[in-house]
């Protein structure tokens, strides 16, 4: 049975006082944080916080483990497409053989701890809390007492504005600054010394954050605390070449044409299932959540497809050698987006179908 017992809007309480005051009531329930179309849930045992839940599609553990190096784009897709009640995509990743146990439950800790993280960054939005009897059965649950999550949401929500100042997006790479320009009076500790010997001039900081132990918060703050010793520099990335042609323009036009297949075959199954209505819905839908600068001004015609000449021209302004790069990160986050709605709709064989067309564009463009 549950009870609401709370509830309210973001304006009204900041996180961190709402997350302390069910810490001091010492409740055991469901605390919802709403905002937009997306909600979070944060389940609480006696006050304490044991395990967090996000309906965003960027913070399923599938991305998570992307960002972090740990699965592939292919590898999540395809146990993605395995998913169905009563069976979660990382027992699934352990069953394949991708995933240790081990590596699982680091991964669902520190996806949930996330989740939590970035409540703190709300301004706005809407909670309820419902009081249950009975505890939210989690075989992984978190073990830090609220207090520390609370006052490390607090940290991170005051360096992460200093953080993205330093370091504006994670293209940028990183390289070794002259000896003479280092503080020498800096101790770096262990996980600090393992986060500089990634840096080598030709890793970008995307590439960083995959290789390192730690999150994505303790990486860049980290690469932020190097910049300040003066230990690193990170120049701006050069502009691409002036003119009207795209040097690459054959390969960016490839990978758009294979994906652009994908997605044509994706509307075409999804047609005989739903609406056409509904089907432009859907992808017009995944191109808004998918929020990427490559995306900007793309729209999906009456076949699926996407018009390669707005593509192009959103990375023509990069440097020659991040234009592929780029293109082929959108459109994966984008195909991401669509395969985690439409999957709900599509028959088995027809995700199979899917599956199989997206390994054959990894194969064909290798």
């Amino acid at each position: 049975m549950e009870d609401r017992i709370l509830e309210g809007t973001i304006k009204g309480i900041s996180v961190p006082d709402l997350l302390t005051f069910i810490n001091m009531i010492k409740k055991t329930g469901t605390l919802t944080v709403r905002q937009g179309e997306y909600a979070k849930q944060v389940y609480w045992e006696r006050g304490e916080m044991i395990f967090a839940a996000s309906s965003d599609p960027e913070e399923a553990l599938g991305n998570f483990l992307i960002r972090h190096g740990k699965i592939t784009q292919e590898q999540n897709m395809k146990s993605g497409l395995l998913v169905e009640p009563g069976k979660r995509q990382g027992k699934i990743l352990v069953q394949m053989g991708i995933l240790t146990p081990k590596e699982l439950w680091w991964a669902v800790k520190n996806q949930v701890l996330e989740i939590i993280y970035s409540l703190f960054a709300l301004r706005d939005g809407w909670f309820s809390f419902e009081e249950t009897t009975t505890v939210h059965e989690e075989k992984i649950k978190l073990s830090t007492s609220t207090t520390n999550i609370i006052m490390e949401g607090i940290r991170r929500l005051d360096e992460w504005p200093r953080i993205k100042e330093m370091i504006p997006h994670d293209r940028l790479v990183p390289d070794l600054a002259p000896v003479e320009t280092r503080d020498r009076n800096v101790n770096f500790l262990d996980g600090e010394k393992e986060i500089l010997n990634l840096v080598n001039g030709k890793r970008a900081v995307r590439e960083i954050i995959h290789l390192s132990a730690l999150d994505e918060f303790e990486t860049l703050r980290i690469l932020m605390g190097f910049i300040l010793a003066r230990y690193i520099v990170i120049p701006e990335s050069p502009l691409a070449p002036t003119g009207d042609e795209v040097e690459d323009a054959v390969m960016l036009e490839q990978v758009i044409a294979s994906y652009n297949r994908i997605f044509s075959q994706i509307a075409d199954y999804l047609v005989a299932h739903l609406p056409r209505e509904s089907v432009h819905a859907l992808l017009d839908g995944a191109l808004q959540a998918a929020e990427n600068p490559v995306l900007e001004g793309v729209h999906f015609d009456k076949k699926g497809l996407l018009g390669a000449k707005v593509l192009t021209a959103n990375v023509a302004d990069l440097h020659v050698e991040q234009r592929l790069g780029a293109l082929d990160g959108g459109l994966n986050n984008l195909l991401s987006f669509i395969l985690f709605e439409s999957s709900k709709h599509l028959l088995p064989e027809e995700k199979s179908t899917i599956y199989r067309m997206v390994g054959e564009r990894t194969a064909d463009l290798g």
